[in-house]
């Protein structure tokens, strides 16, 4: 009996950037998994790219003004940073006694030379290039303020599971609101301290503040990994493990990335530091109560009182030691 014949599939090693040698079997099961990721990809790069259209339009539309801090704090020491100090910059008081962080005007300060080369490598009139000059740092704002709206989108399925309800209900939430429409696209760094910390929070270990149990899936440095892992068959999983490694990094490497965002942001903004002292608080420490009858000889009577203690429930020893070797690094 011939053994059963292989048919090369190009288009999924291709896309997962295996092999084109590599032959797997034609079987129902590995057509289902290419296709869902394939799908997944799909749906993933037309909401990015719905996403960024909508802002561009968003903070191309609005002509409205909300608070001096999206020009003072922002466009105006990048206007200086980009142009010199003798461009006309409007420089506030705490910027000349070097009171706030450069990391933000900077960003647009870049945009600033980079539309000015545009400008003069197309020959642009004096009107263009003031026009450019104007839309460019909009734009820039836009492609931040879709990002936040994304990676809203990604937390949404990080918490309630892809495809969920709640993620797309989350997704039309963050796209409808008003209030983001008139604010996400303006240059104030709260905007881009907000897109930082959604995105960080996309890679935060959720799991290390649930109680660990036996059937957790452990990673190769002894960390309790996001999601687990569907069982497929072998062939199927030569895709599943290039993806997976590719798109979800284990444990201590997303905790990484998380921790810088959070250190930026932290940088931007030093206030955002409340919200890692919260996040890091629930996975490190657990708060108990339990309940106690405590009898009152004089009164004759008996009264139940509830304690409260801290303790280390949640994350095991070695998460907690990984997220505090982490955050000295990475802070």
């Amino acid at each position: 009996m011939s053994s059963p014949q292989t048919t090369p599939i190009p288009q999924a090693s291709t896309k997962f950037g295996l092999d084109n040698s590599i032959y797997l079997d034609d079987n129902k099961s590995f057509r289902r998994h290419v296709l869902e990721r394939v799908k997944e990809v799909s749906v993933s790069q037309d909401i990015l790219l719905f996403l960024l259209a909508f802002r561009i339009l968003n903070a191309l539309s609005i002509k409205t003004f909300f608070q001096p801090d999206e020009f003072f704090q922002s466009l105006e020491p990048a206007w200086e940073i980009a142009f010199g100090a003798e461009s006309g910059a409007w420089i506030t008081w705490e910027w000349r006694h070097h009171l706030r962080s450069a990391i933000h005007p900077a960003i647009f300060a870049a945009v600033y030379r980079l539309s000015s080369g545009l400008s003069w490598v197309l020959h642009l009139s004096p009107t263009y290039r003031a026009d450019l000059l104007v839309a460019a740092p909009k734009v820039t704002q836009a492609i931040f303020a879709a990002l936040g709206d994304y990676y809203t989108w990604k937390l949404g399925e990080c918490v309630y599971g892809s495809g969920s309800n709640e993620a797309w209900a989350a997704l039309a939430l963050t796209v409808c609101s008003p209030w983001q429409w008139f604010c996400s696209t303006r240059t104030l760094s709260n905007c881009l301290e907000t897109t930082m910390t959604v995105v960080a929070l996309n890679f935060w270990p959720w799991q290390w503040s649930m109680d660990a149990e036996e059937d957790d899936e452990i990673d190769n440095d002894g960390l309790r990994i996001n999601e687990k892992q569907s069982d497929v068959d072998e062939k199927a999983k030569l895709v599943t493990d290039f993806w997976d490694r590719k798109q979800n990094p284990d444990s201590k490497n997303r905790l990484r990335r998380c921790l810088l965002l959070a250190a930026l942001a932290c940088i931007l903004r030093p206030t955002n530091i409340l919200i890692w002292i919260c996040f890091a608080t629930f996975a490190l420490l657990r708060i108990t109560t339990h309940g106690k009858m405590l009898s009152l000889p004089w009164e004759g009577t008996q009264i139940w009182v509830h304690i409260s203690s801290l303790s280390f429930l949640p994350a095991t020893k070695q998460e907690r030691m990984v997220l505090l070797t982490e955050a000295c690094l990475c802070g």
